[in-house]
């Protein structure tokens, strides 16, 4: 049985095609992120203007698939299906209405009310 495990994890890690592993993408993702909010006066910031950041501050680092340079932006759409998703899903943050905040404290966002 271990070796159908091990099998598997190596059939996935020979088709992965990005230059940068899964694993520190998302470490460069989610900072960049909390450094972009941080610098916000109220720590928040709308979904559009965080993907022109976001493609700015990257353009430095090199993401290539099968030895094509990608942005950021492709990274996030090959590995996590969407920005958005990859958002939703982290803690760290909290989407309300096309406007992404800063959770600095895990539940510090649960006795908001939203009124629209």
């Amino acid at each position: 049985m271990a070796t159908k495990i091990i099998l598997i994890i190596k059939m996935v890690h020979i088709n992965y095609k990005w230059n940068i592993s899964k694993i520190n993408g998302k470490i460069i993702i989610l900072n960049n992120i909390e450094d972009i909010l941080l610098e916000k006066n109220n720590n928040s910031i709308e979904y559009n203007e965080l993907i022109y950041l976001l493609n700015i501050r990257t353009k430095n680092i090199i993401f290539k698939r099968n030895k094509k340079k990608k942005n950021i932006m492709n990274f996030i759409k090959n590995n996590f299906i969407s920005l958005q998703l990859f958002i939703k899903n982290e803690s760290n943050f909290l989407f309300i209405n096309n406007i992404i905040y800063l959770n600095k404290k895990e539940n510090e966002f649960n006795d908001w009310i939203l009124i629209e």
